[in-house]
């Protein structure tokens, strides 16, 4: 767990760096959405020990992780991380969580 946590944020860390209209910012997402999806509960667990402004930059791939899961548990997770972090603007995102279960 401590390495997937590591790769995460040294991606989120990435990330930060770029300009908002580099074209490496989807090979980042990607990388991160690949070691998320690999395991629901663990990618859960991770989300739920982010800091907030980790879980702003993360926040970017919750549709894809939505698409990935289609799941109760995440979204009750992404319902939580809202709770903990008002400031962070999840609506959208809870959203789609709630359409991908449907589908």
């Amino acid at each position: 767990m401590v390495d997937y946590s590591e790769k995460v944020i040294s991606l989120v860390k990435k990330r930060k760096d770029l300009h908002p209209d580099d074209p490496a910012i989807q090979t980042i997402w990607n990388e991160m959405v690949d070691i998320l999806k690999e395991n629901e509960q663990s990618a859960i667990s991770f989300l739920n020990q982010c800091g907030e402004e980790d879980l702003y930059w993360l926040s970017e791939i919750f549709e894809d992780l939505s698409s990935e899961f289609q799941s109760r548990a995440f979204l009750d997770c992404l319902l939580q991380l809202q709770k903990k972090y008002p400031d962070l603007d999840m609506e959208q995102d809870i959203e789609y969580a709630i359409q991908s279960m449907e589908d």
